[in-house]
């Protein structure tokens, strides 16, 4: 496609408002890339690029800052990612609109599918603030290798956060600010085989559990981070690991339900590796989250209907119905009586668990693209919301799941994570251009003032 068929629009349009400027500068920005002749090119601030990448970035960044603490961003110096963009949010906009019409389309698995219907919840975000950024380093890279698998990252405290960068599992320390590889190249240890494509993980206490594309699996102990296991959870058979979500029995237990290509559910107990429950479902499985108090089970994936089970009977107690396409993240409140589902169809479904034959809310309006993660804080005032890039949207269920917070940046999700005390957050960014792992801190509000920082003993 030429340059002069992308632009034949008279302007650009955001949210509604036709802004000049932007247009202009992009149809600048597409110019300047015309002129160049080489099919690549070395720019001071990125590493080089075929010139479709970094060409918008050659226009619009006018200097890149390598560690990004709070002060950066609060003082207006850079923004959260270390950029500094020509005519600030105005660049950051214009860049972002050359990447959506240039980059890959999204949502090519609903090519010809039908229109969505538009039935959501408006969120209110004016003056909602609830995690505040802390830190990034530019120089530690995400991941993600499936675009719909997104759940790479994990925080088993505020200080051990482990995540996915090409096919290795590094450990990243928020007090050090130092990253570790603990799975994968360049280790030399003959027993920390891992899978040829991790497509996702999960951490939970001591337990690390790293799932590939072909069925496979890499277990690791936290404490020792010696001999880990090597497997497969689907006899040979070549069928992609779509999630793994660690929880606890009621009798204590750790255990973890993974999810496949196939149509079954399996409960993996963490002790002997082994798989001591199957939960079968009429379609591929691509997420599978067990409630709190061990009662139930909730799964979605290649059929608009998602399901919630009974763990023991293995019944089926509700059909989930409000989604329009596959969905591929959900999550439980902490005190078992909500049900979250995210899905393809740029929606968030809230269930009653007291009335789950139709959602009790649907968010929401403002999401652009896919929802792929879904975490609720341990102390079930927030939802977070992940989308397949970009934002990040954080929803205070205690205002009847009405008013949020948006994490605005750059970049494709590679996984979020609250850590266990629900005091920070952490957000993987695996674009190529902008990868790092993004910090977060919680905020706590009275009479409109902070109170105290939890992680005031890190600064």
């Amino acid at each position: 496609m030429s340059y002069d068929a992308v632009f034949d629009l008279v302007s650009i349009t955001l949210e509604g408002t036709e802004i000049s400027e932007l247009d202009d500068m992009i149809e600048e920005m597409v110019n300047e890339q015309a002129l160049l002749e080489d099919d690549s090119f070395d720019h001071p601030l990125f590493p080089a690029f075929p010139k479709r990448h970094i060409c918008p970035l050659r226009s619009l960044v006018t200097s890149r800052q390598t560690i990004v603490e709070q002060e950066d961003v609060t003082e207006h110096r850079t923004d959260m990612q270390g950029v500094a963009w020509r005519e600030g949010e105005l660049g950051r906009k214009a860049y972002r609109c050359y990447r959506n019409r240039f980059g890959t389309p999204m949502y090519m698995f609903y090519h010809g599918s039908r229109t969505l219907e538009e039935n959501r919840q408006t969120l209110d975000y004016a003056n909602n603030e609830y995690f505040r950024f802390r830190y990034t380093d530019t120089n530690i890279h995400c991941s993600h290798r499936h675009p719909q698998l997104r759940n790479l990252v994990a925080a088993t405290s505020k200080n051990d956060v482990y995540y996915l960068y090409e096919n290795s599992i590094q450990h990243w320390s928020p007090q050090l600010r130092t990253s570790t590889t603990i799975l994968g190249s360049p280790l030399r240890n003959a027993h920390a085989r891992v899978p040829h494509r991790i497509t996702t993980m999960a951490a939970m206490d001591h337990n690390l559990l790293v799932g590939g594309e072909d069925g496979s699996f890499t277990f690791m102990n936290l404490q020792t981070c010696q001999k880990p296991v090597f497997g497969t959870f689907t006899n040979g058979e070549y069928l992609e690991i779509n999630s793994i979500e660690m929880s606890h029995s009621r009798t204590g237990a750790s255990h973890a339900y993974v999810s496949t290509n196939d149509p079954i559910v399996r409960c993996v107990d963490l002790n002997s590796l082994e798989t001591y429950a199957e939960y079968p479902t009429e379609w591929f499985v691509n997420y599978t989250a067990q409630s709190p108090d061990a009662h139930m089970i909730a799964i979605v994936g290649d059929g608009l209907d998602g399901q919630v089970l009974s763990v023991n009977s293995k019944e089926v107690i509700a059909t989930l119905k409000g989604h329009q396409r596959f969905s591929f993240s959900c999550a439980w409140s902490p005190d078992s009586r909500m049900l979250a589902t995210g899905s393809d169809d740029q929606s968030t479904c809230i269930y009653d668990t007291r009335k789950m034959s139709e959602p009790l809310h649907v968010l929401a309006s403002d999401i652009k693209e896919s929802v792929r993660a879904l975490r609720y804080s341990a102390c079930g005032r927030y939802l977070v919301m992940a989308e397949e890039r970009d934002y990040i949207h954080i929803v205070d269920t205690t205002s009847d799941y009405k008013k949020a917070q948006k994490i605005d940046f750059i970049g494709d999700i590679s996984g979020i994570s609250l850590t266990p005390d629900a005091e920070g957050l952490f957000v993987g960014v695996s674009s190529v251009d902008f990868s790092s792992l993004l910090e977060f801190e919680r905020l706590y509000h009275g009479s409109d003032t902070l109170q105290s920082d939890p992680w005031g003993s890190f600064h």
